[in-house]
């Protein structure tokens, strides 16, 4: 008996196994019905595009033509966007641009739907929408000088070197037909020209900013306003030359006059002279032309010390005489090197250190007569030393080259 009723629960739990089996079997046919299961197509590819405060998703479509509608969704499919396929020959891309988001990244699910609104396999992409925290981040590139040419049709811009996602500055500014004119200097370049512009009105520039290269916007800064200067060329110094006449100071400590405009502003490198006080020095400029300002580097190892001028004077001659007399010279102008703190004797702090480094000026009056040779009588130094250095020097002149 015992073994009946073994026998008798073996076939009760086969009863059991089979009918729960056929009861998956129903379930899987609610689910799937009869058939094998059928995905639609999903897109190939997407290409993100940052924006400000929105986002650019180029989707590149398969070629299913049963594909008819895309589905965007994010914030864990709280916020989505749909949009009917509407297909073009020879057009596999489909725009989607979601406006109106918070900076931030986001997480985007992009689901296709055929025509029997059968859905793809899910695709997952990020992106970062920037905004007010990025704008307020961003600074216009500094403008480091702006020169004219050889004549006052070309002016010359040096850049400071761009900030990070700076891809250019824009100069709005006035033709010379008076229409008002956009130009865009490139991020790579820090020393541009323009021309035909009217000198007598200012620019305006401001730096434009993509975070990223695919991004769909461009940021911007305020403009800043730029007033045009007056015209003022630097004179060639590759047309410089020493021109030693016999009443002259000459060179010594290997300092040689040449590297007062070899471009060199290293600490050690510069022109110094013998020892004698009050001294002077003659040079060639080169070209005949009337000089409007000179700028001069202190010997960069010894700023406001030692011997680098403090007060000197520049003469200028068109024909001086061979023995070194100062009949045929014409004092341009008395200079005092000047000390933007004002403290005492050879002291200095960092705002004077990066003054003398950027070089001084020294305006020389108009009305001057032309001349082609300078020389600069020096009459005190800075440590009230008994010879004189300088670490580099350029001429400025308003005389147009025609």
């Amino acid at each position: 008996m015992k073994h009946k009723y073994i026998v008798a629960s073996w076939a009760i739990l086969l009863c059991i196994a089979a009918f729960s089996s056929c009861r998956k079997g129903d379930e899987y046919k609610k689910f799937f019905g009869d058939g094998e299961l059928i995905y639609a197509s999903r897109v190939d590819k997407v290409i993100v595009h940052p924006g400000n405060r929105r986002i650019l998703l180029s989707t590149i479509l398969s070629d299913d033509p049963l594909v008819s509608k895309i589905k965007v969704s994010w914030n864990e499919g709280k916020d989505s966007l749909v949009q009917t396929i509407t297909r073009e020959r020879g057009k596999d891309t489909l725009n989607l641009m979601i406006n109106n988001l918070n900076e931030g990244v986001y997480n985007f699910v992009i689901h296709t739907y055929d025509d029997k609104n059968r859905t793809s396999v899910a695709l997952n992409v990020s992106g970062t929408v920037y905004g007010e925290s990025y704008s307020s981040s961003l600074g216009n590139r500094r403008l480091k000088a702006l020169k004219y040419g050889a004549d006052d049709n070309i002016l010359n811009f040096s850049w400071a070197s761009p900030n990070l996602d700076d891809i250019g500055v824009e100069l709005l500014y006035r033709h010379k037909d008076g229409a008002m004119r956009t130009k865009m200097f490139v991020s790579n370049k820090v020393d541009t020209t323009l021309t035909d512009f009217d000198a007598s009105t200012n620019f305006r520039y401001r730096t434009l900013f993509k975070p990223d290269s695919n991004a769909v916007d461009t940021f911007s800064v305020a403009y800043v306003e730029l007033a045009v200067p007056g015209f003022e060329r630097e004179l060639d110094k590759a047309k410089f030359k020493e021109y030693v006449l016999p009443t002259d100071a000459t060179t010594n400590h290997g300092w040689l006059m040449p590297f007062m405009w070899d471009g060199n502003y290293d600490p050690g490198n510069g022109f110094a002279t013998i020892n004698q006080m009050p001294q002077w020095f003659t040079f060639d400029m080169g070209v005949s032309a009337t000089p409007s300002k000179f700028k001069i580097w202190q010997a960069a190892d010894r700023i406001y010390a030692q011997e680098n001028m403090r007060k000197f004077e520049i003469w200028g001659s068109d024909m001086p005489a061979g023995d070194g007399s100062w009949g045929n010279w014409t004092k341009l102008a008395s200079c005092e090197s000047r000390k933007p703190s004002g403290l005492p004797g050879t002291e200095k702090n960092d705002t004077d250190i990066a003054f003398a480094k950027a070089g001084e000026d020294f305006i020389l009056p108009q009305g001057l007569p032309k001349v082609r040779y300078i020389r600069i009588k020096v009459l005190e130094t800075w440590g009230q030393s008994i010879f004189t250095t300088i670490g580099e020097l350029s001429v400025y002149t308003r005389d147009k080259n025609n």
